[in-house]
């Protein structure tokens, strides 16, 4: 029996869902954000996406590594195929001192 690729042609998570998410999410909640080759799938001229779903990738992608530079998430990656990375977004605990997230 041989295994059968799934082909992803869009982003898992849009960008409206990915800020919901964040809106309601508890600490250590986890959410896949993209599943494929971010860099390859975000990069203009490179990326296989549509030129809309690739801006949107890209948008989701800068707004969990702007958070995760901020101490709100934290950013993890597993393999899910050979080919293919499950890039994943975890909650951190809200800070509700000054200047913090409550």
């Amino acid at each position: 029996m041989t295994a059968v690729e799934t082909v992803i042609n869009r982003p898992v998570l849009d960008e409206r869902g990915f800020l919901a998410w964040i809106d309601r999410a508890a600490a250590g909640e986890r959410i896949t954000y993209h599943e494929g080759h971010l860099a390859f799938d975000r990069a203009p001229r490179i990326s296989s996406f549509p030129e809309p779903v690739r801006c949107e990738l890209d948008r989701v992608a800068g707004l969990a590594m702007t958070l995760a530079d901020a101490g709100h998430l934290l950013l993890a990656q597993t393999r899910v195929a050979e080919d293919r990375v499950a890039y994943l977004a975890i909650m951190v605990a809200r800070k509700a001192a000054k200047g913090g997230w409550a």
